[in-house]
């Protein structure tokens, strides 16, 4: 009797010691969950622009296929107005300047995979939105028109494009301007290209009606022998700023600084004067 009494007891201290582990091993994963939300709502510590200082070097994302905003010069160097821009924000920031040779429609994906540090290549807000809107865009340094290219002199302004075959470069802000006319009831037939070239190459061969495509690289391209005319209407204008990695506060801050500071001393008007006079 006395053992069926202690067996009794033993099952019943098994029993407890068991409901008490099972406890425990469903409070664990609390704790642990609260752990990982504390830190989450923490954040890391935001280290970009110490490290870019630390390395020395702030490495630059350019498609450098859109004079005046960045080429290729007969060095085999990136030149422009990003790449001079690039350059004085890198000598305020204390860093020498690397840039990273990209196609355009590479450029998000390369910044995502860190294989540069920001993008400056002409680039909108409204893009890098358009891409992932988690990343960080700096404040806005330069703004361009979207103009008109035609061989039809019957075309002068946005209107005239009314049931036109337009080009531009696929993704880019001269899409977007492109479409952007449907929202102001001009119906056209958007023919987009991977490049702006090749858009213009379409043109100079009659096989478009006309291109959408900024300004700048307008002026660099159009010649008197391609008759080609720019039309004066604008389509609209863009703003280009520079793309940077998202939770990199710490940089983009910096950058806005040394770009108010060229801004106040001048040499951010020198840099424009030289490429876009």
């Amino acid at each position: 009797m006395k053992k069926k009494v202690a067996a009794v007891l033993l099952g019943v201290v098994m029993a407890a010691g068991l409901m008490a582990g099972c406890g425990k091993g469903e409070e664990q994963p609390k704790e642990e969950i609260s752990g990982t939300e504390t830190e989450e709502e923490a954040g890391g510590e935001d280290t970009s622009l110490a490290d870019i200082q630390k390395k020395g070097v702030m490495t630059v994302g350019m498609c450098p296929e859109y004079p005046p905003f960045e080429t290729i010069n007969s060095s085999g160097e990136i030149e422009g107005f990003d790449a001079d821009l690039a350059n004085a924000i890198g000598e305020i920031l204390g860093v020498e300047v690397e840039f990273v040779n990209t196609p355009y429609e590479g450029l998000i994906a390369g910044l995502m995979n860190d294989d540069f540090d920001i993008i400056m290549s002409g680039m909108s807000p409204e893009e890098a939105d358009e891409a992932d809107k988690t990343l960080n865009v700096t404040e806005n340094y330069y703004s361009v028109a979207e103009v008109i290219l035609s061989k039809d002199d019957s075309i002068q302004s946005k209107k005239d494009l009314e049931g036109k075959t337009v080009g531009s470069h696929s993704g880019s802000t001269s899409e977007y301007a492109v479409n952007s006319l449907g929202e102001e009831g001009i119906k056209v037939n958007s023919a987009p290209y991977n490049r702006h070239s090749e858009a213009f190459a379409d043109l100079q061969n009659g096989n478009i009606d006309a291109q959408v495509v900024e300004e700048t690289w307008a002026k660099e391209k159009v010649t008197d022998d391609d008759g080609i005319h720019i039309c004066e209407e604008p389509i609209n204008s863009i703003n280009v700023a520079g793309v940077i990695g998202s939770g990199r506060d710490s940089f983009r801050d910096a950058f806005n600084d040394a770009l108010g500071q060229l801004k106040d001393n001048g040499k951010y008007d020198e840099i424009v004067e030289k490429c876009f006079s």
